[in-house]
C-alpha cells in the first residue's frame, strides 16, 4: 500500500505542478492580453501630397470596422513626445487625414496612435510612427543655370493668383524680403539682385502666409583676379581663345562674352588646367565654342582640371570632328562639362592611345545632342584609363553610341538623367565588352525613351560589361516605345505610354514632361524637364 501511495504522489506531484503553473501562466496572460493584444499592429503607412499626408495603420487585433473600436492620434515633432503635442485626434476608422491647415509644410513630424478603451479591454499602448511630412505644394520652375550669377537670381514659377511675395534665405544672414507687383505675378518671372556670391540661398514664395513653393541654388563665384582671363573686352577676333590658351598660367579661368563666337580651327593641345566660362550676367545667350578642327593633349602632360561651365560647344559637320581627340600619353585629374550644350559632333571626348589616364569625367547638368558614332565618350584603346564617369542632371538624345570602352573603370554613376534616341538601334547605351566597372554601373532617377532610328530599327540592347560588374538601377522607368533586345538593364521600371505620351516634343529637344500622372515626374529624368 505505502509502494503504491508512494506512485500516485509521485505522479499527482508534478501534475498538481503543472496545474498551478498553468493557472499563473494564464493569470499573466490575462493580464497582459488586452495591453498586447488590443496595440495597433505595425505597419504605419504615410502618404504625402503637396497640401496633406495620408497615415493608416493595421487595426488592432480581433478587432472590425464594426465592433466600435476608436483611436487617438497624436503628432509632435520629436520621435519620444518630449515636445509638446501638435494635435491631437480621435478616429473610427484606422486612418487620418492631416492638412496644410493644421501641419506645416516640409516640417518633419512623429504620430503615434493608441487604441482607446472599448468594454472590457483597456486602451492599449502607443505606436510610433517613423518621420512624416507634408511635401508642400511647388509652383517654382527648376532653375537652370542661366538663371543664377553671383550677384543676382531669375526666378520663375507656374500660373497662382494672389501671390504677394518671395523670401531668399542665405545660409548666414538675413533673409530678404520681396513684395511681388502686379506685373511680376502677369509675368511670372522675377529678378532679385544684391545677393553674396558663393552663397547658398534658399527661395520661397507666398501667397500670404502660406507657402507655395521652395527651392535652393548657390550664386557664382565672381570671376575676377590674377587668375582670371577676360576675353569679354575682344569682340572681332574669334581665334582668341584658341590663342589665349597657351599663354596663361595653370588654373587660370577664362572668361567668354554671352553671344559671341569663338573657333577652334587647328588642333589645341593642352597642357595645363583651365576653366572655359561664360561671363557672370543674365543674358540667356551662351559663348560658343565652334569648332572645325578639336583640343589634343601636349604629350606628358599632367594636368589637374579642364572644366568647360555655361558655354555651347558645336562643330562644323559629324565627319572626325571631336571636342576632345586625344591620341598622347598624359594625365588629367577632371574632365568636366557643366552646363553645356555640345551638338554636332562625331564624338565628345575620344581617347585613342595608351596611356591616357583620366581620374574623374564628369557631364553635369548639361545638354548633348546630335553625336555620332564615336557619341560622348569612348576609350578606343585598352591602355587607356578613366576611372570614375558620372552623367548627372543632363540631358541625352539622338546619339548613336553613349559610351564605349575597350578597358575598365572604376565607377559609373548615371542620376537623374534623360534619354531620348540614345542609342541608335543596335547599339548599346553603356558598352564595356567584357571589361569590368570595379564598383558597378549604378543607374538612378533617370528616364529613358526610344531608340535612335538605324535602318529602320530602333531597338537597342542595354548595359554591356564584364562578368565581376554589378549592374543596377532605381527609381528609373523606360517609356513603352524604348525596346532592348538584350543586356536590358537590371530594375527598369516600365512607363505604361511612349515617349511622346510622356514628353511635350521629343523629336526637337524638349523632353518636359506632360503626363504629370506619371509616377516618376516629380523625381526622375534630368530636372530642368520636370513639371
Amino acid at each position: 500500500m505505502k509502494k503504491f501511495l508512494n506512485k500516485i504522489s509521485n505522479r499527482l506531484i508534478p501534475m498538481m505542478l503543472l496545474m498551478v503553473l498553468a493557472v499563473a501562466c494564464k493569470e499573466e496572460l490575462d493580464e497582459l492580453e488586452p495591453m498586447r493584444m488590443f496595440t495597433p499592429t505595425a505597419g504605419f503607412r504615410a502618404l504625402s501630397s503637396e497640401t496633406q499626408v495620408k497615415l493608416t495603420w493595421n487595426r488592432s487585433l480581433y478587432t472590425t470596422a464594426t465592433d466600435g473600436v476608436t483611436y487617438t492620434v497624436e503628432v509632435a515633432e520629436d520621435t519620444l513626445f518630449q515636445t509638446p503635442v501638435i494635435l491631437s485626434v480621435q478616429t473610427d476608422t484606422a486612418g487620418v487625414v492631416f492638412t496644410d491647415e493644421q501641419l506645416q509644410v516640409r516640417q518633419d513630424y512623429f504620430a503615434r496612435v493608441k487604441a482607446n478603451a472599448l468594454g472590457d479591454r483597456p486602451e492599449s499602448n502607443w505606436v510610433v510612427s517613423n518621420s512624416f511630412r507634408i511635401s508642400g505644394e511647388q509652383i517654382f520652375a527648376p532653375l537652370q543655370d542661366a538663371d543664377v550669377i553671383d550677384v543676382a537670381v531669375v526666378l520663375r514659377w507656374r500660373e497662382e493668383p494672389g501671390l504677394t511675395r518671395i523670401v531668399l534665405t542665405p545660409e548666414v544672414g538675413e533673409p530678404i524680403e520681396v513684395a511681388l507687383t502686379e506685373a511680376d505675378i502677369a509675368e511670372r518671372r522675377m529678378r532679385v539682385e544684391g545677393l553674396t556670391p558663393t552663397t547658398v540661398y534658399t527661395a520661397e514664395i507666398f501667397q500670404g502666409t502660406q507657402s507655395k513653393g521652395i527651392t535652393t541654388f548657390t550664386t557664382k563665384e565672381t570671376l575676377v583676379g590674377d587668375a582670371v582671363i577676360d576675353l569679354t573686352g575682344i569682340t572681332d577676333r574669334p581665334s582668341v581663345l584658341m590663342d589665349t590658351l597657351s599663354q596663361i598660367e595653370s588654373g587660370s579661368t577664362v572668361v567668354l562674352k554671352r553671344g559671341m563666337t569663338y573657333e577652334i580651327s587647328s588642333t589645341t593641345n593642352l597642357d595645363r588646367s583651365v576653366t572655359i566660362v561664360s561671363e557672370n550676367t543674365l543674358d540667356p545667350q551662351l559663348a560658343t565654342i565652334y569648332f572645325t578642327s578639336n583640343f589634343n593633349i601636349e604629350e606628358g602632360s599632367e594636368i589637374d582640371s579642364l572644366v568647360f561651365r555655361n558655354v555651347v560647344m558645336r562643330s562644323s559637320d559629324y565627319g572626325g570632328k571631336y571636342v576632345f581627340n586625344i591620341n598622347k600619353a598624359s594625365d588629367i585629374g577632371m574632365l568636366k562639362f557643366d552646363a553645356v550644350h555640345a551638338e554636332i559632333f562625331r564624338g565628345i571626348v575620344r581617347l585613342q592611345s595608351a596611356g591616357i589616364n583620366i581620374d574623374e569625367f564628369a557631364v553635369v547638368n548639361s545638354v548633348i545632342d546630335s553625336v555620332a558614332n564615336y557619341g560622348v565618350l569612348t576609350i578606343d584603346n585598352a591602355g587607356a584609363n578613366v576611372n570614375h564617369i558620372l552623367f548627372s542632371n543632363s540631358t541625352f538624345y539622338k546619339i548613336e553610341r553613349v559610351m564605349t570602352s575597350k578597358a575598365g573603370s572604376q565607377s559609373i554613376v548615371i542620376e537623374n538623367t534623360t534619354f531620348s534616341e540614345a542609342p541608335e538601334g543596335g547599339r548599346y547605351l553603356i558598352d564595356y565588352n567584357s571589361n569590368d566597372v570595379a564598383d558597378g554601373i549604378i543607374v538612378r532617377n533617370t528616364l529613358i525613351g526610344r531608340g535612335k532610328n538605324s535602318g529602320g530599327s530602333r531597338e537597342v540592347r542595354g548595359i554591356r560589361a564584364g562578368s565581376g560588374t554589378l549592374i543596377e538601377s532605381s527609381s528609373t522607368y523606360a517609356t513603352s516605345d524604348y525596346v532592348a533586345t538584350s543586356n536590358e538593364i537590371p530594375g527598369l521600371s516600365s512607363y505604361s505610354g511612349t515617349s511622346f505620351d510622356l514628353f511635350t516634343d521629343p523629336e526637337n529637344g524638349n523632353f518636359t514632361i506632360k503626363d504629370t500622372n506619371f509616377d516618376g515626374a516629380s523625381n526622375t529624368g534630368d530636372p530642368r524637364w520636370r513639371p
